[in-house]
């Protein structure tokens, strides 16, 4: 029989949940609610924003509005997703200090820790306003709208959060959570006239923050460039450079997708916003169940965080550093927040597996 070990992750390895304090007032566009599937499309949304409520526990509502087609602020047009967010004008010294004040996690602690004392670029600085109400720096009350959301109408989508994967069809949860995260701080604004909070997490080297939107080796740091856990996407003219690069693995902050693939939140994603003042649990250790098939296959499930990534990997020698196990491959989901993974590879009487995000 094969035994099976799993080897936590330090950035899975988190207290118990406690209630979510983040919160949604989501408003449907008559372009939406006149929509013939308009209960998918309010539905899905509903799912991809409550991830973030899962996430994070800061105390604040953020209003959304969600709207189809190149209608509202979106009339000249949708390409597949789009966001509009107010921003509001801070000083360096009152944003940095505001994040060393919300600083609630490693991530955090080390962010912060190489924050340049004066103002790198001159400024000036703007913070948009959902990422404004979780750092302290405007009231909770605020009535204003936190941002606009839209999505395009002549391309083809799977609403449904269980099967997300449908070829021909874009991931519409993926496709709105990479806007949602933009409105709630996840941008740039074009790193020359004017900057956000997240640029301050840019690097090409360590010790070598970068405030060059041409830079074509940018990357995302949080321990002052000694570790480069994304590539930015580098073409200013075509997408968006606070976005991922792609790469062999969908992530629903990349700069691209394409239709019939998950684009699944990775914990460099949860990182990203932890960053930026969104605190919380994050993602709990993930507890393996397993089950020796009739056909001689070995499944793991497990259950965790809906549309989250995770990989799979093995060894047979426990001595054997992390970084030489074997890669399996990624974990399915379904139904929603239930994962699973079958190693069809599987030889050894003995095999220990580590299960990690991404």
């Amino acid at each position: 029989m094969k035994k099976l070990f799993c080897l936590v992750s330090l950035g899975l390895f988190l207290l118990a949940r406690t209630a979510s304090a983040l919160t949604f007032n989501i408003t449907y566009d008559s372009s939406v609610t006149n929509l013939t599937n308009a209960a998918q499309v309010e539905s899905a949304f509903a799912t991809a924003a409550q991830l973030f409520q899962d996430l994070y526990t800061n105390n604040a509502t953020i209003k959304l509005t969600l709207y189809a087609g190149p209608t509202g602020p979106f009339t000249d047009g949708i390409s597949l997703g789009r966001s509009q967010f107010i921003l509001f004008p801070f000083s360096y010294i009152n944003i940095t200090n505001a994040l060393r004040t919300h600083r609630a996690s490693a991530a955090d602690t080390n962010s912060v820790a190489s924050l340049p004392a004066t103002d790198p670029t001159g400024g000036p600085w703007y913070v948009p306003l959902a990422e404004a109400r979780v750092l302290g720096l405007i009231s909770l009350g605020d009535t204003n709208e936190d941002g606009e959301v839209g999505f395009a109408t002549n391309k083809s989508y799977t609403f449904d959060p269980n099967n997300r994967t449908v070829a021909g069809k874009f991931d519409f949860i993926g496709v709105v959570e990479h806007e949602i995260s933009e409105v709630l701080g996840r941008c740039t604004f074009d790193l020359t006239s004017a900057f956000v909070p997240y640029d301050l997490f840019r690097f090409t080297n360590n010790a070598q923050r970068s405030l060059d939107p041409n830079a074509t080796n940018a990357y995302f740091s949080v321990d002052n460039g000694a570790t480069a856990l994304k590539l930015f996407y580098t073409n200013q003219f075509m997408g968006d450079v606070q976005d991922w690069k792609s790469s062999a693995t969908p992530d629903a902050f990349d700069a691209f997708t394409s239709s019939g693939h998950l684009s699944p939140i990775s914990t460099v994603d949860i990182t990203a916003l932890d960053v930026l003042g969104y605190n919380g649990p994050g993602l709990p250790a993930p507890h393996l169940a397993a089950t020796n098939l009739i056909n001689g296959n070995f499944q793991i499930r497990f259950v965790n965080t809906p549309g989250v990534s995770f990989t799979v990997l093995a060894t047979t020698n426990l001595s054997v550093p992390l970084t030489n196990w074997t890669v399996l491959g990624t974990a399915t989901e379904s139904p929603l927040g239930q994962f699973q993974f079958i190693d069809s590879s599987a030889t050894s009487p003995q095999r220990f597996y580590d299960v990690r995000s991404p």
